[in-house]
């Protein structure tokens, strides 16, 4: 009954004084909105990629730049090199459809340049040459025309992702239409869509590529620098046993270890490391809000209690202990936080909402992460509180009745 009554007093006090109550807990709110939101939208991202990477079918290993360290469950990695790196050739494609398991090989390389149709531009062209094997192996789902051919091997030709053949043509047949890359011309010869593919092959998704035979991406940009390898294999049952053949088979050309060879696992754990420590820092920025809500809620009592000397007094003498007394202001200052907490989930519940009708992101709301945005409420009032609800703690009767 104690405990129901000093919560009847805390919010009896915070409605007398509603205005302040309320600019208090909003820095505690907008803390909470940010953290919860936050852990959301960097949950879906993660969820995303699972079934993306899932989407693009079983049995498949990817060659990368850089090395990374997938060991006992745990991946490491230095993001720098990963950028620029150029280690994987030709000769490598070769190489690696020699090992026993090995069903396909795909090369996948990166062309600088604008995509554009007359006077249009496509802001979201990922320009990538590569070899036929890759509609097999990734399952492309064809609107429009077909897809490149072997016969295509040198030819000015280009399969359209659906996001750049939009941009360029909404809803003109680009079929037989010429797009040009800096001053060189392509026919169009294709559209291809597959909802909600990755990021991983190096680009924004993947109904973003515009696709270009591997020969023509080569003179196209003087190079024969590949910066990825699709593998498919076999028999599933094989993967983790073939990724060992491969790394062995061009470390044979390469001597030294720049490259990685990645099971869908893998790249799963390496995304998600990259992910989860994207998602604690930008929550560690946050969280300073709720630090600085913190501040406001420990000078808000402070005032409070220097409003109620004289009834603190009147407990006193009336037998109130220290420890009541500290509870009273402790709990007082938990429920601010609670209330704030509660007006920041509303809040991220909205800011949620939007984000998925008006973006690409899909955030999802986990129990974890509400759970953790109002425990760290519980946590700050019961922090910030504690210095008010001891100085109130330690006043003494006699001089507090005697306060003016």
């Amino acid at each position: 009954m104690r405990f129901l009554e000093t919560i009847k007093i805390a919010f009896i006090s915070i409605w007398a004084n509603k205005m302040r109550s309320f600019l208090t807990v909003l820095g505690v709110s907008i803390g909470v909105l940010a953290v919860i939101s936050l852990i959301a939208i960097g949950q879906g991202v993660k969820q995303d990629i699972e079934k993306q990477i899932t989407e693009l079918g079983s049995r498949l290993l990817f060659v990368i730049p850089g090395k990374v360290e997938t060991e006992g469950g745990r991946t490491r990695f230095s993001p720098g090199q990963f950028i620029g790196g150029n280690i994987l050739k030709e000769e490598d494609l070769n190489e690696i459809a020699q090992v026993d398991g090995v069903k396909g090989v795909a090369p996948l390389t990166l062309l600088p340049g604008i995509l554009k149709y007359k006077e249009k531009i496509s802001k979201r062209a990922i320009l990538v040459g590569t070899t036929p094997e890759i509609a097999q192996m990734t399952n492309f789902r064809l609107s429009q025309g077909r897809f490149i051919e072997e016969k295509d091997k040198e030819q000015a030709v280009v399969a359209l992702g659906k996001v750049p053949q939009e941009e360029l043509f909404g809803k003109q047949n680009p079929l037989g239409q010429k797009v040009k890359v800096g001053q060189k011309e392509f026919e169009v010869i294709g559209v291809f869509e597959k909802p909600g593919t990755s990021n991983l092959l190096g680009g924004e998704e993947f109904q973003s590529f515009v696709v270009f035979p591997f020969e023509t991406a080569k003179k196209l940009i003087g190079s024969t620098q590949i910066h990825r390898i699709l593998i498919k294999v076999s028999d599933e049952k094989d993967v983790k046993e073939v990724a060992k053949k491969v790394n062995e088979r061009i470390l044979q050309r390469h001597k030294e270890e720049g490259f990685s060879v990645l099971t869908q696992e893998d790249l799963l754990n390496l995304l998600s490391t990259i992910l989860n420590l994207m998602t604690i820092m930008i929550v560690a920025i946050a969280s300073i809000s709720l630090f600085v809500g913190g501040i406001g809620i420990m000078n808000i009592m402070l005032v409070s209690v220097t409003e109620r000397i004289k009834e603190i007094g009147l407990r006193k003498a009336v037998g109130a202990t220290r420890f009541a007394i500290l509870f009273q202001f402790l709990v007082e200052s938990i429920v601010l936080t609670l209330l704030g907490g509660m007006v920041g989930l509303a809040g991220s519940l909205l800011v949620i909402r939007l984000i998925t009708l008006k973006t690409v992101l899909h955030p999802v709301l986990t129990s974890e992460a509400v759970f953790l945005g109002l425990g760290v409420c519980v946590a700050v009032g019961l922090v910030f509180g504690l210095l008010p609800a001891a100085h109130a703690a330690r006043l003494e009767p006699s001089q507090a009745l005697r306060y003016e």
